[in-house]
């Protein structure tokens, strides 16, 4: 190959070197043995907030640099890494031109003594990332206190129904034989007081065990719990509560099932508190890929927006962050004087189980 030829081989290897230095999405620096800046590519002017003008001889790197993470500290300047001939990877703060500042990864290495180009530092924006591993570090340990708060909900319950739902049964039992014995009759009455006492006292029990956990969902399922909490629900506060079924006929997922039954109680709940209606519906379907659920009102309603902009409305958000969890939604859509509906959608495989989360995540 002729000298030209190697000429016109070095031109186009330049060309594609400095077309990847203007097109990579990691800042580039070149930094002189002083620490003065004396090259930048178009990431770098992203990333610092810095033109390329005002970085080239006028930016020392330390005014960018603000130290990097140690295992004990998250920003130092001790064994920096420019007086290092190469470090691989690691991570420091960089502070930008209108002062925030952010990790990111970065590498370095010296391209030589003699070299004007004393150091190469790559600089890649970590904070995106640092926000979805809190993010999902934030949903796992929601998911986690969830599940938690649910096993000690059907261990208290269970406690209840085993232990003072039974010790009052004995004693109700008990009275009643000490009842049919040849006794003053003011002693028979004070018996029976006590009697209507204990008989009250066993109810409550009753009602807090099924308020924590009721055993149906455990074991008959979310239709049969629902039913049940209905009948209740009506029992309560005296408000009509219409529930239909329709498509697949299956149980799915306990955690989709805690998740909906939770969502249901606390949409009814809100609707008996603020919505002032003689009637809710609720409707079910599960249509295979995913389960949908409506609880709706006739109620005065309510205007979301307000209720979001004055950052109330705790329970609505529960109810968000349960589906969410289990990658699935709840839309509530409510006009002032016509009512409330709350819709909640969860995908599901064929197994019934949700989609998008990890079976490993969750206890079923």
């Amino acid at each position: 190959m002729t000298w030209l030829g190697n000429l016109e081989r070095a031109n186009q290897t330049s060309s594609i070197l400095e077309s990847i230095f203007n097109s990579v999405t990691d800042a580039i620096m070149l930094v002189d043995q002083q620490g003065v800046v004396i090259g930048a590519n178009p990431a770098a002017e992203r990333l610092t907030g810095y033109t390329v003008e005002e970085l080239i001889g006028k930016i020392h790197f330390c005014e960018v640099c603000r130290g990097m993470a140690t295992t004990t500290e998250e920003a130092t300047c001790h064994n920096c890494f420019f007086h290092i001939p190469s470090v691989s990877s690691f991570q420091m703060a960089v502070k930008t031109k209108d002062g925030r500042e952010f990790p990111v990864a970065a590498s370095s290495t010296r391209l030589g003594a003699e070299s004007d180009y004393s150091l190469v530092v790559i600089l890649r924006d970590m904070s995106e990332q640092q926000r979805a591993e809190q993010e999902r570090f934030r949903r796992m340990m929601t998911h986690y206190v969830i599940q938690a708060q649910e096993e000690e909900r059907k261990r208290v319950s269970r406690d209840l129904h085993d232990g003072i739902g039974q010790a009052l049964y004995s004693i109700l039992v008990g009275l009643k034989v000490l009842n049919q014995l040849e006794l003053d009759e003011a002693v028979k009455n004070h018996l029976h007081d006590v009697h209507q006492m204990t008989a009250r006292a066993l109810e409550e029990v009753k009602n807090m065990a099924v308020e924590l956990r009721p055993s149906a969902l455990d074991d008959l399922g979310l239709v049969p719990a629902i039913r049940s909490y209905s009948k209740r629900f009506e029992q309560t506060f005296g408000i009509v509560t219409q529930f239909e079924v329709s498509g697949h006929k299956r149980r799915v997922a306990s955690v989709v099932e805690t998740a909906l039954y939770r969502i249901c109680q606390e949409a009814m709940t809100n609707a008996a508190k603020y919505a002032d209606t003689d009637k809710i519906q609720v409707r079910l379907h599960d249509s295979g890929d995913k389960i949908e659920m409506f609880i709706a009102d006739y109620g005065r309603g309510f205007n979301t927006e307000q209720v979001q902009a004055r950052g109330t409305g705790l329970g609505l958000y529960g109810m968000k962050e349960r589906a969410s969890l289990l990658g699935g939604t709840v839309d509530i859509q409510s006009v002032p004087g016509k009512g409330t509906t709350v819709h909640v959608t969860i995908p599901l495989n064929d197994k019934g189980e949700p989609l998008n989360v990890d079976p490993g995540s969750y206890r079923g």
